[in-house]
């Protein structure tokens, strides 16, 4: 087995949930976060009325989704809810130029963490669901040879309000070695199909999925479906359930603090560039390192971009080395007050772009 990482000074990572006193519950945005403060999105508020057929509850206290869908415009929908109720978590951050949604710590009542909640499931699950979320671990565990410990489980399921019927099954793996182990195996055992229970959509489900994420994020129905039957290894079924994975680096993994960059906006662009580094494609945020950028639309900054970075999951793994992509978002000066180096970036999931911005492969728009 590979040995279990060991959990020193666990700060607050990606996909951590917080629950604030006022009941509000939040998701963790990254590794990275502002000093006394987390970087978060909002998703679910105690006693909400939701428009969302399908409600969240526990002991028989009942959460409203706020979020309807996950995109930046979703985010900036519950931007509006809070700066009306709750101003304070409504931050105009001076390091990235924008308003963010920041937790003061001392706001937080709960911290929910995915390794501790699998280890709830392993001692003792209490239903169903939560039973098949621990087989789809352990079955990962036994795929990839990673050690249980290394997992979590997030979502609904990590918060104890999922819904039997409709909720999925979203599983952590923490580490960056791990992760890409994950990565690697879960990828070739669903092209294989050497095990039928895990398998990609296919037919109406796919057809279902893939106009679903149309609806709000600018792709057409033919590239939704090549992304969900030949890219999202990270989305797929497993006995009938719906389940994501998400990677997350651990502490020792990320070196920079929130305030080690300044972050200045210089309008949008749409640019295309090869990719000569995806090592960091598939955690929050996702970043491709590129050469040979060619500006398409809008500015032109003063030295090369270097690199592409997503806060939009879906944009996850699309690309290797030598591939080249079609990126569409805000340009970025970002100055690194550590070493005085500026350089350039395009980020896609910003407020900035209004849902149109995205990452294409270049082949997506040859013959495939």
């Amino acid at each position: 087995m590979l040995v279990s990482l060991v959990y020193e000074m666990r700060g607050f990572r990606d996909r951590d949930f917080l629950e604030s006193r006022e009941g509000l519950i939040f998701c963790v945005i990254g590794n990275v976060h502002p000093v006394n403060k987390v970087l978060t999105y909002l998703k679910y508020i105690l006693h909400h009325s939701s428009s969302i057929r399908t409600k969240w509850g526990r002991d028989g206290v009942m959460y409203g989704r706020i979020l309807p869908y996950y995109s930046a415009i979703g985010v900036r929908n519950t931007m509006d809810y809070l700066r009306e109720r709750y101003p304070e978590y409504i931050v105009f951050d001076e390091y990235r130029s924008v308003e963010l949604i920041e937790v003061p710590r001392y706001k937080i009542k709960t911290h929910f963490k995915p390794e501790e909640r699998l280890q709830e499931l392993i001692n003792s699950p209490r239903d169903g669901l939560e039973e098949l979320a621990l087989e789809l671990v352990k079955e990962l565990s036994d795929i990839t040879n990673i050690n249980l410990s290394n997992f979590g489980i997030t979502g609904s399921l990590l918060l104890k309000i999922h819904n039997l019927q409709y909720s999925d099954i979203d599983v952590i793996i923490y580490g960056k070695r791990n992760s890409w182990v994950v990565r690697d195996s879960l990828r070739e055992l669903l092209h294989s199909e050497r095990k039928p229970y895990f398998s990609l959509p296919k037919g109406e489900v796919l057809k279902e999925w893939s106009r679903d994420i149309t609806s709000h994020h600018p792709l057409s129905l033919e590239e939704a479906m090549l992304l969900y039957s030949k890219y999202k290894w990270n989305r797929a079924i497993y006995r009938g359930r719906q389940f994501s994975i998400h990677p997350v680096k651990l502490e020792d993994e990320v070196s920079e603090c929130w305030e080690d960059k300044v972050y200045r906006p210089l309008g949008l662009v749409k640019i295309k560039a090869k990719v000569i580094d995806s090592s960091d494609s598939i955690f929050m945020p996702a970043t491709y390192v590129v050469s040979d950028v060619k500006v398409l639309e809008g500015p032109n900054p003063p030295n090369n971009i270097s690199r592409v970075v997503s806060y939009e999951g879906l944009y996850i793994d699309l690309a290797e080395p030598e591939d080249e992509i079609v990126a569409y978002g805000k340009l970025e000066e970002v100055e690194d007050l550590r070493c005085g180096e500026t350089y350039y970036q395009v980020t896609v999931g910003t407020f900035e772009a209004n849902g149109k911005d995205y990452i294409k492969p270049v082949k997506w728009f040859k013959p495939y």
